[in-house]
């Protein structure tokens, strides 16, 4: 759980992560922060006047404080980003959430992610397609992430619950506000499912801002391996994700359309512009991904805290974990072996 100087650095005024981030690795702790001097501010943050005057006047502890008491009531995790508990994928991403609120029942060092998004004004063949997307996913025992929107976003949570497979929704809201509120009764079950979680960085109190939702973005692009990209116009949030991933060192797939198809014209830019692997069938995934089908949690892909930090893809995870697992290999020899597992 968060302490209230954490939480407290997260709202400083006309401060971003990344600002955030520099200045609290040069001291000892966030409550240091709050100890210093004007003079001392001044020479750290130079003309951030607004953050400089915030931090004096400690104005956010008050709603600091009452976000404690709504984590406590309510049984919701928090992680400051410097935690031990906090998504190590999340973790290697240089704009990553200060604080990260969490509700349900979650293990976000599985192995295997994979975000499923797309556009909100979906077709027949964008819903059949991510049902099967999710379908295969379950096969190779994949977490599915979302931002529990309108569209392709609910289709892949909802499949996902009812084939029992766990899934994270990441909202630009606060955990006491579900957007849109058609979704409710979906992010209750989501809740209730095991394995499940809602995400957030936001405090409570937080309203669905517009520029909210490019910021969640980022946080499904960071938790996941694979971004796949089912239906997406060419200026949709999904063409966001993909982007963000791409920038991410995660890999994309994305689904072909139609190209008279307007919801189709994002992916079809993704896979002519080399952004995304074509989705050319099923198999794609676990292709592209080296997930074995038929060993859905292979023991040489648990990772331990030597780990952490390692950015790896794709089959440059897959060789990571099998040398760790197996030893020095000869390349000629073994391969096959490899290449296999």
């Amino acid at each position: 759980m968060v302490d209230l100087y954490q939480l407290a650095v997260a709202r400083i005024k006309g401060l971003g992560n990344r600002a955030v981030q520099t200045i609290i690795s040069n001291l000892d702790s966030p409550k240091a922060l709050f100890e210093l001097g004007e003079k001392d501010l001044r020479f750290i943050l130079g003309t951030k006047e607004q953050a400089i005057q915030d931090i004096l006047s400690k104005s956010m502890f008050d709603k600091c404080e009452k976000e404690l008491e709504f984590m406590q009531k309510y049984n919701i995790n928090s992680y400051f980003y410097t935690d031990e508990g906090y998504p190590n994928r999340l973790k290697q991403i240089n704009d990553k959430p200060i604080c990260l609120f969490v509700q349900g029942d979650v293990n976000f060092e599985y192995t295997r992610m994979a975000a499923v998004v797309g556009s909100r004004k979906y077709s027949d063949y964008g819903k059949d397609v991510t049902e099967q997307v999710v379908e295969q996913l379950h096969k190779l025992g994949v977490y599915v992430v979302s931002g529990l929107a309108y569209g392709i976003d609910s289709i892949a949570h909802t499949y996902s619950l009812n084939k029992s497979l766990p899934t994270i929704a990441v909202m630009a809201t606060g955990l006491d506000t579900i957007y849109p509120r058609e979704h409710k009764e979906l992010a209750e079950r989501i809740l209730q499912s095991q394995g499940c979680a809602i995400v957030t960085e936001y405090f409570t109190g937080t309203s669905p801002l517009r520029f909210n939702f490019p910021a969640r973005n980022r946080i499904i692009a960071g938790l996941v391996d694979v971004v796949i990209v089912v239906e997406a116009s060419k200026t949709g949030g999904a063409l966001l994700t993909a982007k963000l991933a791409n920038d991410y060192n995660r890999e994309v797939i994305a689904v072909p359309g139609r190209i008279d198809d307007k919801n189709s014209e994002g992916c079809n830019f993704l896979i002519n512009s080399n952004r995304a692997h074509i989705m050319s069938n099923l198999s794609v995934i676990g292709n592209v991904m080296a997930w074995n089908e038929h060993n859905t949690t292979p023991s040489l892909f648990k990772e331990t805290k030597e780990d952490r930090g390692i950015n790896l893809r794709g089959l440059e995870k897959k060789i990571y974990y099998t040398l760790k697992d197996k030893g020095e290999m000869d390349i000629d020899l073994n391969s096959a072996t490899l290449l296999q597992i």
